[in-house]
């Protein structure tokens, strides 16, 4: 992209502190993997894709369904029947034609770590054992990894730069008991409340991206109820199963 149209698309943003022409040049040549592209995976993609990274890879395997639209509404009724990753894609690609989409249909345990490796590795899938499985991967890749979920009304954040120092999910939250639960599904949640979290979620990547890493080693619980947000360090495990 030529620099002024590069000013007249991005100007807003580029206003700010924390970015500049150089910082959004920085930010076309960065490449994110979505895994999950429901309530959280859906508007975080469109909102990175509409901040200017560069490419953006789209993982999951369902098919677009009557009971997602009261959260994922960046789908259509006209998209029921359509793969997710399908409808997305096409939804990115209109917002934003500088922007690379790769999709994959299928679950993430299916890829090798070649069809998903990027800048940041983003987990929206809201499964557990999903959120285990690719901690596991980014923390032997050594490539950081962006998980969040949300249940009722509680949602949680967590970024690992998985830089030197190991500090993961398994540090954080060892693995135990059932691990295949699907939280939004058992209880309940309210659009919104997803979008918060998503947004969120969108501004660490976008953060993290941009090199200024100050959400690293974090967590973050939301409550959308109680409209309370804390943030807390994460530290290693010296008994981390996967260290």
């Amino acid at each position: 992209m030529q620099k002024d149209e590069l000013i007249k698309r991005y100007y807003s943003q580029i206003l700010l502190d924390e970015l500049s022409i150089e910082k959004q040049e920085l930010l076309s040549k960065k490449s994110i993997t979505v895994i999950g592209c429901g309530g959280l995976g859906s508007p975080l993609a469109a909102y990175l894709a509409g901040a200017g990274v560069g490419k953006i890879k789209l993982v999951d395997d369902d098919t677009v369904e009557l009971r997602n639209l009261h959260r994922q509404v960046f789908f259509s009724e006209d998209d029921i029947g359509i793969k997710k990753v399908k409808a997305l894609s096409n939804y990115l690609k209109n917002l934003n034609s500088n922007t690379t989409i790769e999709i994959h249909d299928k679950k993430s345990w299916e890829l090798s770590y070649d069809n998903i490796k990027s800048d940041l590795l983003i987990d929206c899938a809201d499964n557990l054992r999903t959120s285990y499985d690719l901690n596991r991967v980014c923390s032997k890749e050594r490539v950081a990894f962006l998980t969040a979920s949300i249940a009722a009304h509680v949602g949680q954040i967590l970024l690992f730069s998985n830089d030197s120092q190991h500090c993961c999910l398994e540090c954080v939250f060892p693995s135990e008991g059932e691990l295949d639960a699907n939280d939004c599904a058992d209880v309940g949640v309210l659009g919104p409340s997803v979008a918060l979290v998503s947004s969120l979620q969108s501004l660490i990547a976008l953060d993290f991206l941009l090199e200024q890493k100050s959400h690293s080693n974090h967590i973050y619980r939301i409550n959308t109820k109680e409209f309370l947000i804390n943030k807390n360090k994460v530290l290693s495990d010296s008994s981390c199963k996967i260290k």
